[in-house]
């Protein structure tokens, strides 16, 4: 064990207690943990390697290589702590020495760098932010985006590094253009990689700077590209996730999502993937859109087999409504 893990360790002890819940989610998860917990670069990158060959999509539709960055990201995003942040870029950076043709070495330093600012930055509004903490916060995303593009030969040979661009891109102003030529690369690299749409999507939510005009185009687009695998599916997931992250409650009144489309591309999905969480996710959004006979149709369906995490941040109290709702004549 090297002198910079052991340092390490009583902060990614906590990190792995706190996630024990989540290990739960998906053993890849876990695996990703553990792996870098021990500095077992070898591990990672074995782990990394066989998640992106073709093929590695769950019953979902979902891309298990989703399941490896949340754990990696569980260790890089778990601590504001400077000296931890410190200790990791120390790390990272010594794995991207001892493996200069690794992808994921690169990518790994970079996403640290990332983290270090946003530590600085916090999760409040900007006007919270102190003025030396925005430069401090700016310097990282800059840094890591100059690192990924000077190591871009290596680096973006993995679509982990696009993705890694794309977090920087929500922060830094670029165009619509910029995104797509960056989003393309990466499904260039790994055509299965549809988790960089939902990451550049961020970027365009109207509390990024985005609007909703951009957001749908940006979307239908999307939902263009992937119809080979999804049909319309995408437009149903990623204005989905909009909701999540942005529009809540208010996705049909403040947002240009359009309901029979995005009602077709749940069965879309349905067809393709069946899923007892989208099927709740398609029910939630029947809810919100005020559309009682698909919501009861998508309620006998499921039965008894009701999810409260698939209706949004505040699921059971959403799920209640919606069906205190559905029972109203």
């Amino acid at each position: 064990m090297t002198s910079l893990i052991r340092k390490l360790l009583p902060s990614l002890l906590l990190c792995v207690a706190a996630s024990a819940g989540a290990a739960e989610e998906s053993p890849i998860t876990t695996q990703a943990i553990q792996a870098f917990w021990w500095g077992d670069f070898a591990a990672l990158e074995q782990q990394n390697a066989a998640l992106r060959q073709p093929g590695h999509v769950n019953s979902e539709g979902v891309l298990d290589l989703e399941w490896f960055r949340i754990g990696v990201n569980r260790v890089v995003d778990n601590s504001s702590n400077e000296a931890y942040l410190q200790e990791l870029e120390k790390l990272t950076l010594q794995w991207a020495k001892e493996h200069p043709q690794s992808a994921l070495a690169h990518i790994l330093y970079a996403q640290v760098l990332v983290a270090h600012g946003w530590a600085y930055r916090g999760t409040g509004f900007v006007k919270d932010v102190p003025p030396e903490a925005w430069k401090d916060f700016e310097n990282y995303q800059h840094r890591a985006a100059q690192y990924l593009l000077e190591h871009a030969d290596v680096a973006l040979t993995d679509s982990y590094g696009h993705a890694v661009l794309l977090n920087i891109a929500k922060t830094m102003n670029w165009d619509d253009q910029q995104i797509w030529d960056i989003l393309n690369d990466g499904l260039k690299r790994n055509p299965d990689d549809t988790s960089l749409y939902f990451t550049a999507l961020t970027g365009l939510l109207p509390k990024w700077g985005g609007d909703n005009k951009r957001l749908d185009r940006f979307i239908r687009k999307a939902t263009e590209q992937t119809k080979a695998q999804f049909g319309s599916g995408m437009y149903s997931r990623l204005y989905s996730a909009a909701a999540d992250d942005d529009y809540g409650h208010a996705l049909f009144e403040d947002s240009h999502v359009d309901w029979p489309t995005m009602k077709q591309s749940y069965e879309d999905m349905l067809s393709r993937y069946p899923s007892t969480g989208r099927r709740n996710r398609y029910a939630h959004m029947a809810c919100l859109a005020k559309d009682k006979a698909t919501l009861l149709a998508q309620f006998d369906l499921l039965g008894k087999q009701l999810k409260p995490d698939a209706w949004g941040p505040n699921g059971e109290r959403s799920l209640e409504s919606c069906q205190r709702w559905a029972r109203q004549g």
